[in-house]
């Protein structure tokens, strides 16, 4: 028994020095390194540090050059920062490497958009949209409705919309969009029930806020007009919005 007890005490008394050893980790590959950038450079950019998030994922790429979503990353910072050219670059090489990285393609499809390229913006969003690999496919059917929006073409407009609202009931930019085209097209009620929903699904927001003074005063319902304009003041008093709701009432 009593050399038993100190076999048990001689283990024990061993385990914390087992335990205090220092654990070896492996070191990051430099794919790895490169996706840890690419992330804080996205976080950086989201909260407007671009000088920052410019560096991190300038760093993501020397790490790996054919990280697609490194390229697609920085894409998206130089079209914030408005350097077009470097923006296309990018946005070319990252699908280059990774041809079904739909999400960069999507994000292409919006800049050729804004850029006045709607036809090539189309076709991007027509390969995203018509893969099942894209498990989001109320994005690019958002985007497109967007697009044909801003080119005046309403049907297909509302079409893309309505699809994008099939796949995703609740999906705030689409109802907005459509709450824009229906009181732009004479739908006023129509536009009074997708901007409510856009509300209950997102909440208020300046661009809502004023568009729902614009349907309300079109319909003659001062009052629901008023209740907006007090949202608009209470909430966001410095907004641009404010002062548009103030001259429009005034006219």
């Amino acid at each position: 028994m009593a050399l038993l007890l100190g076999a048990l005490n001689t283990a024990c008394s061993s385990l914390p020095e087992e335990e205090e050893r220092p654990r070896t980790r492996s070191p990051l590959t430099n794919q790895q390194a490169s996706s840890i950038y690419v992330d804080k450079g996205v976080n950086y950019m989201e909260s407007g540090q671009y000088e920052i998030a410019l560096q991190d994922m300038q760093k993501a790429i020397e790490l790996d050059d054919e990280n697609s979503e490194a390229h697609n990353a920085l894409a998206v910072l130089y079209q914030r920062i408005d350097d077009r050219s470097q923006a296309d670059s990018h946005f070319r090489e990252a699908l280059s490497l990774k041809s079904d990285n739909f999400g960069a393609r999507n994000n292409y499809g919006r800049f050729l958009c804004l850029n006045e390229r709607p036809q090539e913006a189309f076709e991007q969003f027509a390969l995203v949209i018509g893969t099942k690999l894209y498990g989001q496919p109320w994005i690019p059917l958002t985007n497109a409705g967007v697009c044909a929006h801003a080119i005046g073409q309403l049907p297909q407009a509302e079409s893309y919309l309505r699809k994008a609202l099939s796949a995703n009931p609740g999906f705030p930019p689409a109802l907005l969009e459509l709450a824009r085209l229906s009181r732009e097209t004479g739908q006023a009620i129509a536009a009074r029930g997708f901007l409510q929903r856009y509300l209950s699904a997102s909440g208020p927001s300046p661009e809502a806020l004023m568009l729902g003074i614009e349907i309300e005063m079109g319909l003659g319902d001062s009052q629901a007009a008023a209740d907006y304009m007090q949202t608009l003041r209470s909430k966001f008093p410095d907004s641009t919005e404010v002062m548009q709701a103030r001259q429009k009432r005034q006219q």
